[in-house]
């Protein structure tokens, strides 16, 4: 009987621990989602049962073997070692040999996952690591019972009954010294696991902002609770600690076999759990899977929004084909056919899915100019010319006053390999032909800005500091010169590796160079014009300090990691600051235009998001936009515009006798930066597009109406969120519920969708 009430205690104490974890995280969850804390609290237990029934299963069984019924409990065991000398000096001298091979085998197994995290295939990285963990393993625990001998003789010599020859003692000074030096290396060694104690200073990537290692925490805390309440059994309220345990089980369970249909009657609550719940986001993932009937990789339980769970060709992130009467994305109905009129005329076809009108393809001067193309990584929106109080962008905010600035520009998507490869095409990412890999691959079947500029007889050079660039990814395409120096030496995907200096000498090298910038036409006569492009990566996490920089405080319910960002935005400004003095000072300079951008931007708390990449919130994907063109007054664009414009406007400034190409989806921003002093300029629907990658969910959405416009975020499937920008510029007040407001906007993404040439990731369509 003691062993039945054993194992419902152990459950039931994971079980507990679940609802102090749930009850833990539950203000946070419901600060940043409209969700019912109710509801949200119910199905978050929910959805924790199971991984407390797991977590309770594994104590259990660990507990039985360690301290099988009728034996003595492993505190007992280690009691009489204790007091039977020949055992506590042998146990003396094996604890600390032990601790210290584990100590060892871990940071050995660090050291080769530092190794390998600059290979792109997962599976050969992690089979490595495996691998030399394994071996690292059993080579610590070789060594430590090869010394066991000589360290049991050398406590044998103190006395039986010495501090130094109790296992408690030795093992837990052991401990205690691998603590202190693993510690030293999380607090010396900084974000990107360089510096700091040697040897040990690459744990400083603990310290991530973005790393969430809560889960970890918290599968602790269901351990600890699981086995201590088991140790009830051997008491003597065990009979009514049983009943009591088995209570709450059976509520859980029932709460479990709830939630998994209760999610999908409500969107919000699993899209706050998806974002916002460490570990049961986990959970919801994994019964998700395991539910999964057809195998596309969705479920139609547990809010996975598969509308057809028998059909792998329909789920919520299957290219709706619109107009066939078949809801293949789930979204609640089928993507309508394109009208006829949005594909009349090339101009209306460059513009599908946009509100444009039939304006002329071609405004301005007949003249060309060289183009610079800036990029930075991470740079949000808000900077000094933008009204940021901070002095973190002095030479951005020199270009922008003698510029066209667009006061509410977006990027298309949050995720660098999503949005800069899109920006670079001219269409929409999921438009792009690509595999599925986080750091995207555009195939040979895209045609990128470069490509056309080439086209046009125009020389094209790129620089590149991130080592993303340093792979065959396609953006190379159309670039004479493509180099890569300027990448650190061993630099890894988010590492602490500092950039914009070795970018700038590199921008400075290629622009000094007569053959890049004035190269001869082909008729030996007049220069031809240049496209470089140089995408500076500083801001973007992990964040260093900078000697030099201004100090830049937190500011009243900022959040502790921006000023440490806003030195590296000021070390980037600075360094882009001295290419833009070389460009002013050289005789090309007057036929040089400059553009300006970021990828995304950042999140630092803002709806409870931690970083970029996941979700499509506006300090994720407002982003700065300046233009500038020699010869045009400054002037500020209020009205909303978007990255998919950037390319034909590249391809304008550069070649102005070129026809419009119809696969272009955004529209030349001459238009606005050359329209006449006091114009109205036309509202254009903003289109945010995030496909689905092995480390992202699905997410789109839709910005319509007059600036600042409504926003329809789509978390896929039939889950949505409504924001009026406008009165709700911090979107914090959901009105998907409300069916006058969502109706039209609605519409709005099925038709702008309907427009869209939406590419299932890795089909290659014929060039």
């Amino acid at each position: 009987m003691r062993i039945v009430n054993r194992a419902v205690l152990t459950f039931a104490g994971a079980q507990l621990a679940a609802v102090l974890i749930v009850g833990l995280g539950l203000p946070a969850i419901t600060a940043s989602s409209t969700a019912p804390r109710g509801a949200v609290f119910a199905a978050h237990c929910g959805l924790l049962c199971p991984v407390g029934l797991l977590v309770g299963a594994a104590v259990l069984i660990f507990a039985l073997v360690i301290e099988p019924e009728g034996k003595p409990t492993l505190a007992e065991e280690i009691a009489v070692v204790r007091r039977a000398p020949p055992k506590r000096t042998r146990a003396a001298a094996l604890a600390p040999l032990l601790v210290l091979a584990t100590t060892i085998t871990t940071v050995g197994a660090a050291h080769v996952a530092r190794a390998a995290v600059g290979a792109r295939e997962a599976a050969p990285s992690g089979l490595t690591m495996g691998i030399a963990t394994v071996a690292l393993g059993l080579a610590s625990c070789a060594t430590a019972l090869a010394l066991l001998p000589a360290v049991w003789r050398l406590i044998g010599k103190a006395a039986p009954r010495s501090p130094i020859a109790d296992p408690l003692v030795t093992g837990g000074a052991a401990f205690v010294f691998s603590a202190v030096v693993l510690g030293a290396g999380i607090f010396t060694g900084d974000p990107g696991g360089a510096g700091g104690l040697p040897g040990v200073g690459l744990f400083g990537v603990l310290t991530r902002s973005e790393l969430d290692l809560r889960p970890v925490g918290y599968g602790g805390l269901m351990d600890a609770s699981a086995y201590l309440a088991g140790t009830v059994a051997r008491t003597n309220v065990a009979k009514q600690a049983t009943l009591g345990g088995g209570l709450v089980i059976a509520i859980l369970l029932v709460m479990f076999l709830r939630t998994s249909s209760a999610l999908d009657r409500a969107p919000a609550v699993a899209t706050a759990i998806d974002i916002h719940a460490p570990l049961g986001h986990v959970a919801l993932k994994a019964l998700r899977r395991l539910t999964d009937h057809d195998g596309d990789g969705h479920s139609a339980t547990f809010g996975g929004a598969d509308c057809n769970d028998d059909d792998p060709r329909i789920n919520p992130t299957a290219v709706d084909i619109p107009g066939n009467g078949i809801d293949e994305d789930c979204s609640g109905e089928d993507t309508p056919a394109p009208a006829p009129r949005l594909v009349a005329t090339a101009d209306d076809a460059r513009g599908a899915a946009t509100t444009a009108s039939a304006a002329p393809s071609r405004v301005g001067p007949t003249r060309t100019f060289n183009v610079v193309f800036f990029t930075v990584d991470t740079l949000r929106a808000d900077l000094g010319f933008a009204g940021y109080p901070k002095p973190v962008s002095p030479n951005l905010d020199a270009l922008a006053a003698k510029s066209t600035v667009f006061e509410r520009a977006y990027s298309m998507s949050s995720y660098t390999a999503k949005s800069m490869g899109s920006m670079m095409i001219g269409r929409y990412p999921s438009e792009a032909a690509r595999d599925y890999e986080h750091f995207t691959t555009y195939y040979a079947s895209n045609v990128f800005i470069a490509e056309r500029a080439r086209a046009a007889g125009v020389h094209t050079f790129a620089g590149h500091c991130h080592y993303y660039f340093q792979w065959n990814t396609g953006y190379q395409q159309g670039f004479d010169v493509w180099d890569t120096s300027a990448i650190p030496p061993g630099m890894g995907d988010n590492d602490s590796s500092i950039t914009s200096d070795r970018l700038s000498d590199l921008a400075l090298k290629m622009l000094g160079r007569a053959d890049n910038v004035t190269p001869k036409g082909g008729d030996g006569g007049s220069p031809q014009r240049f496209f470089a492009w140089f995408h500076y990566f500083d801001p973007h996490a992990q964040y260093v300090h900078h000697p030099g920089s201004p100090p830049f405080a937190t500011m009243e319910g900022g959040a502790a990691m921006r000023p440490v960002y806003d030195e590296e935005v000021w070390y980037t400004d600075k360094h882009i600051g001295r290419v833009l003095d070389y460009i002013g000072s050289q005789p090309w300079g007057a036929d040089t235009a400059i553009v300006l951008t970021a990828d995304h931007g950042e999140a630092f708390g803002d709806h409870g998001v931690r970083t970029h990449g996941h979700e499509l919130y506006e300090p994720l994907v407002r982003v700065p936009l300046i233009v500038y063109v020699p010869g045009v007054a400054p002037r500020k664009v209020t009205t909303k515009r978007s990255a998919i414009d950037i390319a034909p406007t590249i391809v304008d400034l550069v070649s102005r006798d070129s026809k419009p190409a119809p696969e272009l989806r955004g529209q030349s921003l001459l238009r606005d930066i050359y329209a006449a002093p006091g114009a109205a300029l036309e509202e254009r629907d903003i289109y945010l597009d995030m496909p689905q990658g092995p480390l992202n969910d699905v997410r789109r959405a839709i910005i319509t109406g007059p600036t600042p416009g409504k926003k329809l975020m789509h978390f896929g499937g039939s889950r949505y969120a409504l924001f009026d920008l406008a009165a709700d510029p911090a979107e914090a007040n959901d009105l998907v519920k409300e069916e006058a407001a969502l109706r039209p906007v609605m519409a709005r993404m099925q038709q702008f969708r309907g427009g869209l040439e939406e590419i299932a990731t890795g089909i290659v369509p014929k060039r």
